[in-house]
């Protein structure tokens, strides 16, 4: 049993983050954390493992027991043996260069034969797809792929309890689905009990057996998922048709969702189309190789002004390469144009001024004291004026005008996300690419950002977005690519990318198959008949 008694905790005295929680989690079970960003999941998570307040400093008041065990009187070390742990940026749990070293560093500290070392070793690359890589540098791989490793080195080690921070925030649908099949047999075979923080709960819902759901003003419920589910604002798409459906019954599955009958089918929404493309970039025949592998084949394809352009792929097929080659951040062969001229003769700072390019990890951006002086830097940077207003009305876009001050390090997963962003739009950049801008991120804020994007897109920016998010995606694209093994398998519109393409089907396709409905917004309620 694991069991919370009045906890309480806050970094500083006057920043409550966690109040009076009071609850048990019953051994073999799979646990979801749910709330906004910022609103103590990932702090919540690390209470159980006695990373808070070891690691964290603060006061911490209440009780905890895990399995008879109080993390706050042990500490991180010994709970290590019990509770294992993956946190919500991989990158900061590695110790070891290779994918092989790293799972097999658990399994040396306890001493095992070496056959049974490499059995578990076979079963954990086997269970989460890892026997492609193994033998590869973790610094060569993509953020998915180091997602899946930082998990594969905790699981490898069967404990008793596994804690997830966001574990599929960066894999694409099928990994993700692969990795939470594996975490269910282990709860199922070996009575392993499971919580995970996760935002997608459309991901997670099927395998839920009970719900902690945080708010912003440090309330919580702890129950049924369907009964926590009825009193939460931001849901996955089931829940909003559900809803929109009138549907008594909360389905939490695809299996659980009602039969019905489409009287009619709506005619799927248009979208915004320019009449005739103008391209701001644009690339012919472009390949990249990293080492000895070719990781991009022969691209041919354009980024029109006005358009939001989302490309879709696996993990490990070369989203991330083609948008650094596409600035030429890693060498690559065939030709590049921006605005209708070779991108070789642009000079380095009109590129760096017509270009914002979001990374994956938004840690490689932030570097100041403060999240205003972020913005600050890159305006010093393109010699353009400084007022403290429009920051602030700027900042308001992104949800941070009250974190203006704040050091961005201390910032949830999320917020630093929204702060990365917003340090690379507030020059006003014509051109506007994004890798895995959802990171982090909760549906409130997602919709946040698709708004935004819509508005840039309407000013004329050209957008480029790459996600694993097909949710996220088909809220924004006038146009799909899909990347697989570094080449375009498809190049088209939303509706055929998100219903035709079982790998990227939204949870509305898959409620509908008959239709074109890709969002919950496309759902016709008056086409729909209950048997």
């Amino acid at each position: 049993m694991i069991k919370l008694s009045n906890l309480s905790f806050c970094y500083t005295p006057d920043t409550p983050v966690l109040e009076n929680i009071s609850l048990d989690i019953r051994p073999g079970t799979l646990t979801l954390v749910a709330g906004s960003s910022g609103s103590g999941k990932s702090t919540l998570l690390r209470c159980f493992n006695g990373l808070v307040p070891h690691f964290s400093g603060g006061r911490i008041s209440g009780e905890i027991s895990v399995f008879g065990i109080n993390p706050i009187e042990v500490g991180p070390k010994s709970m290590a043996q019990s509770v294992g742990f993956v946190f919500q940026e991989p990158e900061a749990q590695f110790v070891f260069d290779i994918v092989e070293d790293e799972l097999a560093f658990v399994l040396e500290n306890q001493g095992l034969a070496r056959t049974e070392m490499l059995r578990k070793l076979d079963e954990v690359c086997h269970h989460l797809d890892l026997n492609g890589i193994r033998k590869r540098p973790i610094q060569e791989l993509s953020g998915g792929e180091k997602q899946r490793v930082a998990i594969a080195s905790t699981l490898v080690n069967q404990p008793a309890a596994l804690v997830l921070d966001e574990p599929t925030s960066q894999l694409d649908p099928v990994s993700a689905d692969s990795l939470l099949r594996h975490i269910v047999s282990l709860k199922e075979q070996y009575g392993v009990t499971v919580i995970i923080a996760e935002h997608r709960l459309e991901r997670l819902l099927p395998y839920t057996d009970q719900i902690i759901h945080l708010t912003d003003d440090h309330r919580f419920s702890f129950g049924n998922p369907r009964a926590v589910l009825s009193g939460m604002e931001q849901i996955p798409p089931i829940i909003s048709i559900a809803r929109k459906l009138s549907l008594p019954d909360l389905p939490v599955s695809i299996a659980e969702f009602p039969k019905y009958q489409i009287k009619e089918q709506k005619q799927f929404p248009s979208r915004p189309e320019t009449s005739e493309p103008e391209p701001v970039f644009s690339a012919e025949n472009l390949s990249t190789r990293l080492g000895d592998d070719t990781v991009l084949q022969d691209l041919s394809f354009g980024l029109n002004r006005g358009e939001l352009l989302v490309i879709l792929g696996q993990n490990g097929a070369g989203k991330t390469t083609l948008l650094r080659s596409m600035l030429g951040l890693i060498p690559s062969t065939g030709k590049r144009y921006l605005f209708g001229k070779a991108i070789h003769s642009h000079s380095l700072k009109d590129i760096i001024h017509s270009v914002g390019y979001l990374p994956q990890n938004p840690n490689d951006l932030l570097f100041a004291e403060s999240v205003g002086q972020e913005l600050i830097v890159t305006l010093n940077n393109h010699s353009l004026p400084v007022d403290q207003d429009d920051l602030s009305k700027f900042l308001r876009q992104f949800d941070l005008a009250g974190k203006k001050t704040q050091y961005p390090r201390d910032l949830s997963v999320g917020e630093r996300q929204r702060t990365a962003l917003a340090a690379i739009t507030v020059h006003d950049p014509p051109i506007i690419l994004l890798d895995e801008p959802t990171r982090g991120l909760d549906y409130g804020n997602k919709e946040s950002l698709a708004n935004l994007l819509h508005a840039w897109r309407k000013k004329g920016k050209a957008l480029l977005v790459v996600t694993h998010d097909v949710e996220f995606a088909a809220q924004l694209a006038d146009r799909v690519l899909i990347l697989e093994e570094g080449r375009i398998t498809f190049s088209g519109p939303p509706h055929q990318a998100f219903t035709q393409f079982p790998r990227y089907q939204t949870q509305t396709a898959r409620l509908f198959p008959d239709t074109d409905w890709i969002t919950p917004d496309d759902v016709n309620h008056k086409a729909i008949s209950f048997q």
